[in-house]
């Protein structure tokens, strides 16, 4: 009997939605267990989410400041063949759930020597979040043989309006003037397309090649000027997080000035600077074409 075991963090239900339909057509073989282990901060963070406690998870989340969990609801000590780990970004990093079970002790023991798939459902920016995965794995001894990235398909702008609705209001399904947020149904439905090379490795217990299969479905589809925008985003969350902190260190007052600040600031990037800024990396692409495509390959595979 082959066992997989099933790891996810989800407010909404999509991360779990994902997993499903990725495992539909590893649920009908007999000889193939799956277990599924929600990560559940305790106390779990609200949602909807006001304005102030969304931004508010800023400092830790870049930080990689693990939350309390749960007792896991799971034997320490079973032995599966295959980990999947599905989660979202919080501010270019894992989210603060998914980052606290990787910093587990638990976690540690569940994924020593385990093959270990990420699967990301996000906005459009994710490859910050999973180098910080596979450097944590690297640290568990564990083996990262394959990623499955679903993305919100639309502008970064509009994926910007959507996905602010979705977490402040709770609406994701489309308005008037805007889409639904979040991973598109027909993507999540499509997922089932990456359960065949999946299958296929487990049962011959080899995953070298697992990757690569997976790519050639689209597992990892990467809009380079947007990784430019990220990678840019991620050195200056860094400066921002210092600010916080030093403030926080006066007062519980202080740090929240100092998120709203930046709340102010990271909106006016996104809409003002991030604009002209994709069309420069845009043209980058273009005139550094080889550096680029070097790039693209590093985020698309697993090393």
């Amino acid at each position: 009997m082959k066992k997989i075991l099933a790891v996810y963090y989800s407010q909404t239900g999509q991360a779990k939605n994902i997993l499903e339909n990725i495992l539909k057509p590893i649920f009908s073989e007999s000889e193939i267990s799956v277990t599924f282990l929600k990560i559940e901060p305790d106390p779990d963070f609200p949602f909807p989410w006001t304005s102030d406690e969304f931004f508010n998870t800023f400092p830790e989340s870049v930080a990689g400041i693990p939350c309390k969990l749960k007792p896991f609801d799971i034997d320490l000590n079973e032995n599966f063949d295959l980990v999947f780990l599905a989660g979202q970004v919080w501010y270019l990093s894992p989210s603060i759930p998914v980052n606290s079970f990787l910093k587990s002790p638990e976690a540690a023991v569940l994924l020593k020597n385990k093959p270990v798939i990420t699967v990301w459902g996000t906005r459009n920016m994710w490859a910050n979040a999973q180098e910080t995965v596979k450097q944590r794995l690297k640290e568990i001894d564990s083996n990262l043989i394959g990623n499955i990235v679903f993305m919100d398909k639309h502008n970064n702008l509009t994926s910007v309006l959507t996905i602010i609705r979705w977490l402040l209001d709770g609406q994701k399904g489309k308005s008037r003037f805007l889409p639904a947020a979040g991973v598109s149904d027909e993507e999540i439905v499509s997922a089932e397309k990456f359960g065949p090379p999946i299958l296929k490795s487990i049962q011959i217990n080899n995953f070298a090649i697992l990757q690569a299969e997976l790519l050639k479905i689209n597992a990892v589809e990467i809009n380079y000027p947007i990784l430019k925008l990220e990678q840019n985003g991620a050195r200056i969350f860094k400066i921002w997080n210092r600010i916080i902190a030093n403030r926080a260190k006066k007062s519980y007052n202080n740090r929240i000035k100092a998120v709203r600040l930046f709340k102010y600031y990271l909106l006016f990037v996104i809409f003002i600077v991030s604009p002209p800024a994709w069309l420069v990396f845009a043209l980058r692409k273009l005139l550094f074409h080889k550096n680029a495509k070097r790039e693209i390959s590093y985020y698309q595979n697993v090393g």
